[in-house]
Formats: structure tokens, C-alpha cells, sequence
């Protein structure tokens, strides 16, 4: 099997996961989303690796979403058994133990679109264009889009962007707090390697726990919320690391966390 998901260490602490189908705009094969749940179990194995990058090979593509050809010809079964298939992988992403970084270079259209919401943050180029045109295949979105995208943005702006196939300029993305970063497209890279090295300064429990609170919490009532956010306080405070920090910040140093 060709190689379609490239991972790489470009820095301790720091992996890149590449979708690698330039030529079809690294346009989302069942192939492709079996390599995706490979590597994340790679990632999710390998404790050296604290923050995951995720972006497309070429300039012009994150993901141009899903292989149409692989809808063709009304076959039910196999519609859905890739449906489902893409929802687990997309669902892995999102509960990932490290924080993950959507870097978005061009096209992330419908499925492309997806797998970007399931990343902690999304870094955009001046030349990225998001969107769910789903509708004009007489579809909609099914790896989670509506749901994600309404729970970043709000009813009114997920409505336009569903209901009339808008593709969303990298531009507005950043000014509508979607994507955390805008830059030129060469410097995307560069950019998100600098959040990731942001990260990496946090104690790895208080970012795994930080990130769980992040996507538990949303989904919780207030109180329910706030106790989880108790919870995971009063864990960290009896870790390692968390006294480490406490000490270090008293003695006026760097802390030097090691994971426990």
C-alpha cells in the first residue's frame, strides 16, 4: 500500500502527519483514512511525541474532502461501512491524548473540512478555503461537520456556510476565532511548529487534562463542568509535576516537568 499518510518528527516533542495524495488535492480514500487510524495509534503509543501537526502535501490542498469516486454507483453497504469509518477515525483525532494542530494549506472542503474541526486549533494561510458543499452532491455532512462546526461557531454562521456551500477564506476563519493563527502560505509550517513549541512548555498531564476539559466541558451543564474542572485541578496538584511547577515558580526558574 502506497504510502498516503506520512508521519514525521521534525523537532523532539513534535510530530507531522501529512496527508499525502497530492495529486487528487490529498482527496480522502478509504486507504488513506486506514493509514490516518494507523499513525494515530502511533502517535497515541509513543510518549516522546507530545503535540501532533496535521496538514496536506502540495500547496493547493489540506483535504479537498472525501473520493466522490468512491460514492459512485448506489452501493448502500459500502457507503456506510465508509461513513462509519471515517466517524471513528475522526472521533480518535478529536480524543487524541496529545493536543493536535490542524495546519491548512488550501482546499478543506467537506471531509477535509472535518478532520481540521477535530484538531485542538486550526493555523490557516492566506490561500485556505474551508467549507461543507456537501449540498450540491444532493448530500450533507457526515463525519461530524455540522455538529463540530456549529459548536465552534454558532448556529447563524454554520448555517451559512452549510446552506449555501460558502467556502470561507482563510481570512474570515481567523476573524471569526475559528482558526488561531492566518499567515502566508509559506510561512504555514513555521507557524504551526511555533504553537506546538508553545505547548511543549505546559506540563503533558495539564495539556492532556486541559484538552479533555476543552472538549467534556462544552457538552456539560455549567455545574457538571465546573466540577470537572475541579477534578482534574486537584489531580494535577498531586502529580509530580505539579508541585515541580508550583516550586519552580517560588524559586524563580524554568520547571523542568517530566510527565508524572
Amino acid at each position: 500500500m502506497a504510502s498516503l499518510v506520512l508521519l514525521d518528527r521534525p523537532e523532539s516533542g513534535i510530530a507531522v502527519m501529512t496527508l499525502n495524495r497530492p495529486d487528487k488535492l490529498n482527496a480522502l480514500s478509504e486507504d488513506m483514512l486506514d493509514q490516518i487510524g494507523a499513525q494515530l495509534d502511533t502517535v497515541e503509543n509513543d510518549p516522546s511525541i507530545r503535540v501532533l501537526i496535521l496538514t496536506g502535501a502540495g500547496e493547493k490542498a489540506f483535504a479537498a474532502g472525501a473520493d466522490i469516486a468512491e460514492y459512485q454507483g448506489g452501493r448502500h453497504d459500502a457507503f456506510r461501512a465508509f461513513q462509519l469509518k471515517g466517524r471513528r477515525v475522526n472521533d480518535r483525532l478529536e480524543a487524541l491524548r496529545v493536543p493536535t494542530i490542524a495546519a491548512v494549506n488550501g482546499y478543506a472542503l467537506g471531509g477535509g473540512f472535518e478532520i481540521a474541526l477535530c484538531c485542538d486549533l486550526i493555523v490557516v494561510s492566506t490561500t485556505a478555503r474551508l467549507g461543507l458543499p456537501e449540498g450540491l452532491l444532493g448530500l450533507s455532512p457526515g463525519g461530524g461537520g455540522t455538529q463540530r462546526l456549529l459548536r465552534s461557531l454558532g448556529r447563524h454562521a454554520t448555517a451559512e456556510l452549510l446552506l449555501t456551500a460558502w467556502r470561507m477564506k482563510g481570512e474570515r476563519a481567523y476573524a471569526l476565532g475559528l482558526a488561531a493563527a492566518l499567515c502566508e502560505p509559506d510561512q504555514l509550517m513555521e507557524t504551526a511548529l511555533e504553537k506546538a513549541r508553545a505547548m511543549l512548555k505546559l506540563a503533558p498531564q495539564a495539556l492532556t487534562e486541559m484538552k479533555r476539559l476543552i472538549r467534556e466541558g462544552a457538552d456539560c451543564s455549567l455545574p457538571a463542568a465546573l466540577s470537572l474542572e475541579q477534578e482534574a485541578l486537584l489531580r494535577l496538584y498531586g502529580t509530580q509535576d505539579g508541585q515541580e511547577g508550583i516550586n519552580a515558580f517560588l524559586e524563580k526558574r524554568s520547571p523542568q516537568f517530566k510527565g508524572v
